[in-house]
C-alpha cells in the first residue's frame, strides 16, 4: 500500500523528505546536549545538624526519632543514614512510580510532627530531593598576578563570579579558597575585671555608709543599757536593804509576841491551877456544909486568896492581851509595808524588763540590719561580676538589637507620605567599639571597647588552594536541570576567554569540565556513526556494482537518521552517549530494510520487469518479512518497564533511539526507496557477479553436506556455546568498563593525629610528584574546613584535580596508576580514581561488604574478622574496616546521686558543659561601604575549655538552698575513648561497611565469589548478617535485569512471530539463531579479551532482536517457495542462494556500522566498546551459521507438507 502510494505520488514522498530534513536539522540543533541520560533518582536526602554532638548521640536524639516517622512514609523502598559527629544524614529510597514531589511535601509533614521533640540544639531538618544535576559541569582555578590571596578573593567575589551567575544556564557558581573576612569581638577578661573592680569600689563606698549608721546605733543601744543596768542595781539595793529592815522588825515583834504569848500561857495555866483549887475548895466547904462541918476561917482565907489570885491573873493576862494586841498590830503594819515594798520592787523589775526588752529589740534589728546589709553587699558583689553578665549569649543578642533599622510605616502629612525608619545601623568598627551595651550607676555607659577587643579578621588559615604549587582559588560551577551541560559549559568556557583577554594578570584555568568531555565523546560517537555509515554503502556497492541502487541506500540513511532525530526531539530525549550509541546501532541497522527492499526490486528488475512494477511488487513481497524483523528488533526493549533503577534510566534512551531509528527506516524502506527506485533503476543494467556466484556455489556444496549431517553441524554448535559461555563467565564479571579522560581526581587522607598543616605539607609533596609526570597539564589541590557539600573534604584531607594535556600518551588509567607508584612510600591514604566522568560513578566501586547488627561493640569485631579475611584474598587492595581511626571522645559520666546532692540533673550538667564548649557566636552583619562582614562574638581564650581544664570547670548548683559552684570531677567522671567516626543504619539497623577494591588484574565478580566462599565459613552471632552491597550488589541488579529483559524479549519475538508466520513451530526454527548468535558474542568478549558487563549484556539484547531478522526473510522466502510448488530440499538450497546476498549485506552494513565503535577510536568509546563486540561477534558468527543451522532446523521440524491457508467468501 505504502509503495504503490509512493511510487504514484514521488512529489509527496519530496515534500516529507523536505519537511524531514528541516525539522531533523531544526531538533538537532535544539537539542540539550549531556553526558548521560537524565537520571530521576527517586531518592531523598534529610540533613540535620546537631552541633557538638557525638555519633552515638545524634543517633539516639536524631536520627532514630526522624527514621522512626519517616519509615511511615507512603512509596517508601529503602532507608538508610549516617550519624556522624555534628550532624545526621538519611537517605529515602522510593518507588520508581512515585510522585517526588508529593513525596517531598508528605515528608516535610512527617517532620513537622517530631520537630518538637528533638532537642533545643539541633537544627531544623533539611530535605534535599537527590539529582545528578547537583554535582557541579565544571572545577576550575583562578589565580592573578600580582596579587595576595586576599586581593585576589575580593576581585573573585566581586567580578569574576558575578560575571558567571549571570551566564544563562548557570544555577550557582561556589567558591573554594576565597579569604572570608569577618569582625571578631573578643571577650577581654581583663577589661572586665577593671570594670568589675570600679563597680566593687562604688558598692564599697555606699555600703561604708550604712554600716556606719548601724554601728552607731548599736553604740547608742549598748549605752542604754549600761544605764539601764546600774539603775536597776541601785534600786534594787534599795528595796532589798528597805525589805531587810522590815524582815528584821518583823522578827523582833513576832519574837516578842511569843514571848507575850509564852508568859501568857504560863499565867492561864497558874490561873487554871488556882481555879481547880478554888473549885476543889469550894467543893470541899459545899460537902462540910452539907456534912455541916463548920468551915474554918483558914479555909475562908485560903479562898480569899486564891479569888485574889485569879483577879491578879486576869489583871495580868488582860495586860499582856492588851501588849500582845499592840504587837500584832505594829506586826500588821510591816507585813502591809512588806507588801508594799514587794509590788514596788516587782513594778520596777518590770519597768526595768520592758526597758531591756526595747533595747534587745532594737538591738536585734539592729542586728537583723546588719546582716541584711551583709548579705545586699554580698548580693551587689555578685551582681557586680559583669564576666556573668556579659557573656557571649548576651553580648550577641545586644548587638542584634542594637545594629537594627528598619522601616516601620508611613505618616501621612497632606498629599506628602513619609516613612518612618526606626534605627541605624553599624557602619565602621569606630561605631562598633563605642556601641553602648550597658549604663550602670557608679560605673556609667559601657561600651563595647571596654568589655572585649574588636579586629577584622579572615580565615586564611583556615583555606588552603593549589594550582600547580601557587595560590589559587577554586570555582565550581552547576547547571539548572533544564540546561544542556555541553551549551552551558561552553558559555562558561566563552566568559572565562573574555574575563582573561580583558585582564591579562587573571588565569582561569578549567581542572574539570563535563562539557568538554561530552563533546569529545559525542564528536566521537558521530563521527563514527558518519564512517560507518560510508563503511555501508562502500559494502552495498561492492554486492550490487551498480551506483544507483547503492544512491538509493546511501540517501536513506540521513533520511532515517533526520527523522529518528525528529522524533527523540519532541519525546524528549537528549543528545547523550547512550542515545547516540542507540542511534550508531540504529545507522548499521537502519539500511538493512531498505537492503531487502533494494535487493528484491533490484533481482526483479534483473529478471525484466518495469521499474515501477518492481518497486511496488519487490516491496510488498518483503513487507511482511522486514515489519516483523523491525518489530522483533523494537521490541527487545519493550521489557524495560519491567525494570527499575539505574538499568531503567540507561536502557531507555537507548531503546527509544534504536525504535525511532529502525520506525524511521522502515517508512522509508517502503516509502523513499520504491519512489526512487521506479525512477532511478529505469534502466535494466544487469551486472555479473563471477566471484560471488562462486562463493554461492561453494555455499550451495557445504549446504547439501549440513542437510545431510543435521545433528553433527547441531552438536557442534551447542558444544561451541556452552565452552564459550563458561570460559567468558570464568573471567568474571564487571558492572562498566572504564574509559579514559584527560581529567582525574587524587584524594589525601591523613592519619587522624596529624594537624592542617601536616596535610598541606605533604600536598606540597604530591603535587611535586604529579607535575613530574609527562602527560599532567595541571594540578589543582584543595583543603577545606569541611563545609562543603559536595566537596566536604575537612580538616586533615586534601582534594586533588589532575587535568591531562590533550594530546597525552598514556591512558588516564595509566597516568593514575603512576602517580599510585609514586605516592606509595608517603605515608598517608592516597586514593586515584581515573573514572571520575563515566557511568562506572553511578554504581558502586569495588567489594562493600555490610556487616548488620545492634551492638556497636559486636559490629566492630567482625567487620576486623572480614577485613581480615578480606585482606587474605587474592586481588583485594585498600582494605578499610569501616572503623576509621576512630575519634578520640572525652566522655563524661555524671554520677547521679552526687549531682543531686547539688540539685544537678544529666541534662543540666550536658547543657552547662555544652554552652561552655560553643566557641563562638554570629551576632549581626557590620557593613563597611560596599563590603558586608559577619560580626563573630568568642570568649576569651583563657576561658576556653580544654580536655585538662575540663574537669576543673565549676557549674553553678543550689546546695541548702544556697547557689554554689561545683567542679564538674566532683560530681562526673571523665574518661578517654575511642568512638566510631560515623554510625551507619540500613532499615533502622545498625550496620558497618567494610569495603576494599580490586587490583586491574583481578575480576570483582570472580572475587566477590571468592570473599563470599570463605565468609560461609564465618559464624556470625545470633542476629548478625554480612550482606555482599557496593559493585557486586548494582551489577547483580543490573544483569538480573537484563537477564529479564532478554527473557521477555525472546517471548515477545516468538510472539511477533508467530504473528507473521501464522505457525507455532517456524518461529521456533527462528529463535535458534538467538544462542548462536551469544556464542558469537561471547567468542567476540573472548578474543578482545574483554568482560562481561553491563554494557556487553546490552549487546547481548540487541543480538536477540537483530539476528531473528536474517532467519525471518530466509523462513518467509521457503514459505513462499514451498507454497509455489516447490520441494523443502529444494526450497532451502534455492531460498540459501537468493537470500544469501541480502543476509550477508545486512549484516555487514551493521558490522561495519559498529566497527569503529568495536575498535575504541576515539574519546568515551571504551564505554560502549564491549556492546559493539558482542554484536558484531554475536551477528558475524550467526549470520555464517544462519545459512546453515536455520535450514537444518527446518529440515528437521517442518516434515509436514505446506498449505496456503485460503478462506473463501462463504467462509466469511
Amino acid at each position: 500500500m505504502f509503495s504503490k502510494f509512493s511510487v504514484k505520488r514521488p512529489f509527496t514522498v519530496f515534500v516529507s523528505v523536505i519537511l524531514v530534513i528541516i525539522l531533523g536539522g531544526v531538533s538537532f540543533t535544539e537539542m540539550t546536549t549531556d553526558l548521560l541520560p537524565k537520571i530521576d533518582l527517586p531518592y531523598v536526602i534529610v540533613m540535620t545538624t546537631y552541633p557538638g554532638a557525638s555519633p552515638e548521640k545524634v543517633e539516639e536524639s536524631v536520627t532514630k526519632p526522624l527514621e522512626k516517622v519517616l519509615a511511615t512514609t507512603s512509596g517508601i523502598e529503602d532507608i538508610n543514614s549516617v550519624s556522624s559527629e555534628n550532624s545526621s544524614m538519611i537517605m529515602l529510597e522510593f518507588s520508581q512510580d512515585m510522585n517526588m514531589d508529593s513525596a517531598m511535601i508528605d515528608l516535610s509533614g512527617k517532620i513537622d510532627l517530631v520537630k518538637g521533640q528533638l532537642d533545643d540544639e539541633v537544627g531544623a531538618p533539611t530535605l534535599m530531593k537527590m539529582n545528578p544535576d547537583m554535582m557541579p559541569i565544571m572545577v576550575a582555578s583562578v589565580d592573578i598576578n600580582n596579587k595576595n590571596i586576599k586581593e585576589a578573593s575580593n576581585i573573585v567575589k566581586k567580578e569574576i563570579i558575578p560575571s558567571f551567575e549571570r551566564i544563562d544556564g548557570v544555577a550557582s557558581v561556589d567558591a573554594m579558597g576565597v579569604i572570608e573576612e569577618s569582625v571578631k569581638v573578643t571577650l577581654d577578661d581583663s577589661k572586665i575585671e577593671k570594670l568589675n573592680n570600679k563597680l566593687k569600689s562604688s558598692i564599697d563606698s555606699k555600703m561604708k555608709s550604712s554600716q556606719d549608721e548601724l554601728n552607731k546605733a548599736k553604740n547608742e543601744i549598748a549605752k542604754g543599757k549600761a544605764e539601764l543596768k546600774n539603775q536597776s542595781e541601785d534600786k534594787n539595793k534599795e528595796l532589798n536593804e528597805g525589805s531587810s529592815a522590815i524582815k528584821t522588825g518583823k522578827s523582833q515583834l513576832q519574837g516578842a509576841i511569843d514571848q507575850l504569848s509564852s508568859g501568857k500561857n504560863e499565867l492561864e495555866n497558874q490561873k487554871s491551877e488556882l481555879l481547880n483549887k478554888k473549885n476543889e475548895l469550894e467543893q470541899m466547904i459545899k460537902n462540910q456544909e452539907e456534912n455541916n462541918i463548920p468551915v474554918s476561917d483558914e479555909q475562908k482565907e485560903a479562898l480569899v486568896s486564891i479569888e485574889t489570885g485569879i483577879k491578879t491573873f486576869d489583871e495580868k493576862l488582860n495586860e499582856i492581851t492588851n501588849q500582845e494586841s499592840s504587837l500584832n498590830s505594829q506586826l500588821k503594819e510591816l507585813n502591809d509595808k512588806e507588801k508594799q515594798l514587794e509590788a514596788g520592787k516587782q513594778t520596777l523589775n518590770s519597768e526595768l524588763e520592758k526597758a531591756s526588752q526595747t533595747l534587745s529589740s532594737s538591738e536585734a534589728e539592729i542586728e537583723k540590719s546588719s546582716k541584711e546589709l551583709e548579705k545586699a553587699k554580698k548580693e551587689a558583689y555578685k551582681n557586680a561580676d559583669l564576666g556573668k553578665n556579659i557573656t557571649k549569649e548576651n553580648l550577641s543578642n545586644i548587638l542584634s538589637a542594637q545594629n537594627f533599622s528598619m522601616p516601620a510605616g508611613y505618616i501621612k502629612e497632606g498629599e506628602e507620605d513619609y516613612i518612618v525608619k526606626i534605627g541605624d545601623k553599624v557602619s565602621s568598627l569606630e561605631d562598633l567599639n563605642n556601641l553602648e551595651l550597658l549604663n550602670i550607676d557608679g560605673v556609667g555607659e559601657i561600651t563595647v571597647e571596654d568589655v572585649a577587643n574588636v579586629e577584622l579578621t579572615n580565615n586564611a588559615d583556615k583555606m588552603y588552594a593549589k594550582i600547580n604549587g601557587n595560590d589559587a582559588i577554586l570555582l565550581t560551577f552547576q547547571k539548572q536541570s533544564t540546561s544542556s551541560t555541553s551549551e552551558v559549559s561552553k558559555k562558561i568556557n566563552e566568559t572565562m576567554n573574555k574575563l582573561t583577554s580583558e585582564n591579562k594578570d587573571i588565569h582561569i584555568t578549567a581542572l574539570q569540565d563535563q562539557g568538554v568531555y561530552i563533546d569529545i565523546v559525542i564528536k566521537s560517537v558521530l563521527s563514527n556513526l558518519i564512517l560507518g555509515g560510508i563503511l555501508s554503502i562502500i559494502i552495498l556497492f561492492v554486492f550490487l556494482k551498480s551506483i544507483k541502487p547503492t544512491i538509493v541506500i546511501a540517501f536513506s540513511i540521513p533520511i532515517s537518521v533526520l527523522f529518528a532525530i525528529t522524533m527523540m526531539y519532541f519525546s524528549n530525549v537528549t543528545m547523550n552517549i547512550i542515545s547516540l550509541s542507540g542511534l550508531a546501532l540504529g545507522v548499521g541497522m537502519l539500511v538493512d530494510n531498505s537492503i531487502v527492499v533494494i535487493e528484491n526490486i533490484y533481482r526483479l528488475r534483473n529478471d525484466g520487469m518495469s521499474a515501477k512494477k518492481a518497486s511496488v511488487i519487490g516491496s510488498n513481497q518483503v513487507a511482511g518479512a522486514i515489519f516483523a524483523s523491525t518489530l522483533t528488533t523494537v521490541c527487545v526493549f519493550l521489557p524495560i518497564v519491567f525494570t527499575h533503577g539505574l538499568s531503567r534510566q540507561l536502557f531507555e534512551d537507548m531503546g527509544l533511539t534504536i525504535a525511532y531509528s529502525l520506525l524511521a527506516s522502515l517508512i522509508v524502506a517502503l516509502t523513499l526507496v520504491p519512489a526512487m527506485s521506479s525512477k532511478m533503476l529505469n534502466v535494466n543494467t544487469k551486472k555479473e557477479h563471477r566471484l560471488f556466484d562462486k562463493f554461492v556455489n561453494v555455499y550451495e556444496k557445504l549446504l547439501k553436506v549440513s542437510l545431510k549431517h543435521k545433528f553433527i553441524v547441531l552438536i557442534g554448535s551447542l558444544v561451541l556455546l556452552v565452552g564459550s559461555a563458561f570460559l567468558v563467565i570464568s573471567k568474571g564479571t564487571i558492572l562498566m568498563p572504564e574509559t579514559d579522560s584527560t581529567q582525574l581526581s587524587v584524594t589525601l587522607e591523613m592519619p587522624k593525629e596529624s594537624k592542617k598543616q601536616d596535610a598541606r605539607d605533604m600536598s606540597e609533596i604530591i603535587i611535586d610528584r604529579i607535575t613530574e609526570i609527562e602527560d599532567v597539564d595541571t594540578v589543582g589541590a584543595l583543603q577545606s574546613d569541611g563545609s562543603g557539600f559536595m566537596f566536604g573534604q575537612g580538616g586533615n584531607n586534601v582534594s586533588f584535580y589532575v587535568l591531562l594535556k590533550e594530546d597525552k600518551k598514556l591512558s588516564s588509567k595509566e597516568v593514575a596508576n603512576i602517580i599510585t607508584k609514586k605516592t606509595k612510600d608517603l605515608k598517608a591514604d592516597i586514593k586515584v580514581n581515573s573514572s571520575n566522568m563515566d557511568m562506572s560513578a553511578l554504581g558502586g566501586s569495588g567489594i562493600n561488604l555490610i556487616v548488620k547488627g545492634n551492638d556497636l561493640d559486636k559490629l566492630k569485631d567482625i567487620a576486623k574478622d572480614v577485613s581480615k579475611v578480606l585482606e587474605k584474598t587474592e586481588g583485594v587492595t585498600e582494605v578499610d574496616n569501616g572503623l576509621g581511626d576512630g575519634n578520640k571522645e572525652t566522655k563524661i559520666i555524671v554520677d547521679k546521686e552526687k549531682a543531686m546532692k547539688y540539685s544537678l540533673t544529666v541534662a543540666q550538667v550536658y547543657q552547662e558543659v555544652s554552652k561552655a564548649l560553643k566557641s563562638e557566636n554570629t551576632a549581626t552583619t557590620l557593613n563597611v561601604g560596599s563590603n558586608e562582614y559577619p560580626v563573630i562574638v568568642v570568649d576569651d581564650e583563657n576561658n576556653s575549655l580544654s580536655r585538662e581544664s575540663l574537669s576543673n570547670y565549676k557549674i553553678k548548683a543550689m546546695k541548702d538552698n544556697e547557689e554554689v559552684e561545683v567542679k564538674l570531677e566532683n560530681i562526673a567522671t571523665i574518661e578517654e575513648v575511642e568512638s566510631l567516626n560515623s554510625i551507619n543504619h540500613e532499615r533502622q539497623v545498625r550496620n558497618i561497611s567494610v569495603t576494599a577494591s580490586i587490583d586491574s588484574e583481578h575480576n570483582i565478580g570472580l572475587v566477590s565469589k571468592d570473599v563470599e566462599d570463605k565468609l560461609k565459613d564465618y559464624k556470625l552471632p545470633d542476629g548478625y548478617t554480612i550482606d555482599m552491597g557496593g559493585e557486586l550488589e548494582s551489577m547483580n541488579s543490573a544483569f538480573g535485569d537484563l537477564i529479564k529483559m532478554i527473557s521477555l524479549a525472546i517471548l515477545f519475538i516468538y510472539l511477533i512471530m508467530v504473528a507473521q508466520f501464522q505457525s507455532l513451530l517456524s518461529p521456533f526454527i527462528v529463535l535458534f539463531t538467538i544462542p548462536l548468535a551469544f556464542t558469537g558474542g561471547f567468542l567476540g568478549l573472548l578474543v578482545t579479551g574483554f568482560e562481561l558487563s553491563m554494557i556487553s549484556m546490552l549487546g547481548f539484547l540487541m543480538l536477540a532482536g537483530i539476528v531473528v531478522n536474517n532467519g525471518i526473510v530466509f523462513i518467509d522466502y521457503v514459505n513462499q517457495l514451498r507454497l509455489n510448488g516447490l520441494d523443502k530440499k529444494s526450497a532451502l538450497i534455492l531460498a540459501g542462494k537468493t537470500r544469501i546476498r541480502p543476509i550477508l549485506m545486512t549484516a555487514l552494513t551493521t558490522i561495519l556500522g559498529l566497527l569503529t565503535l568495536a575498535m575504541g577510536i576515539g574519546t568515551g568509546a571504551e564505554m560502549i566498546q564491549p556492546m559493539a563486540i558482542v554484536t558484531i561477534g554475536g551477528l558475524s558468527y550467526a549470520t555464517v551459521l544462519t545459512l546453515f543451522i536455520v535450514p537444518v532446523m527446518y529440515d528437521i521440524l517442518n516434515r509436514k507438507e505446506l498449505k496456503q491457508n485460503i478462506i473463501d467468501e462463504e467462509e466469511m
